[in-house]
């Protein structure tokens, strides 16, 4: 009796369960509110290739590219994939997806840098 308390207890949070590795393989996620910002993924997941603001046409974007590692379905380790610096370690941006709702997906960058500063929910619209 109690393991199937605790199966019907549980059973919403698996049906509710959402794998965003596949929701965002082969995509681009763009900041809501940005034109060009935000971040695209390969078709398997294993690369990415971040997108800044700072140029006027989208299409003259350089990307920044990372190695992609998936720790679970909701949460990627994006590391720098090119060394340009030999005597510092590489950056590293971690992603905990929350929330799928159409095309607009949220998203807790994860702080793992020097000094305390407080993780941040960003909205994106997947294209």
């Amino acid at each position: 009796m109690k393991k199937l308390f605790l199966t019907l207890l549980l059973l919403p949070s698996l049906v509710m369960a959402t794998d965003f590795k596949t929701a965002v393989s082969g995509k681009k996620l763009t900041f809501a509110g940005a034109t060009c910002a935000g971040v695209s993924f390969s078709k398997d997941g294993a690369i990415a290739n971040m997108y800044d603001e700072q140029v006027s046409n989208c299409n003259l974007n350089i990307p920044f590219l990372l190695r992609v590692k998936w720790l679970n379905d909701n949460t990627a380790i994006l590391v720098e994939k090119v060394q340009k610096n030999k005597s510092a370690p590489p950056r590293v941006f971690v992603m905990q997806f929350q929330s799928l709702s159409g095309n607009k997906v949220t998203v807790k960058d994860v702080w793992i840098g020097w000094g305390a500063h407080p993780d941040q929910i960003q909205k994106y619209t997947i294209n």
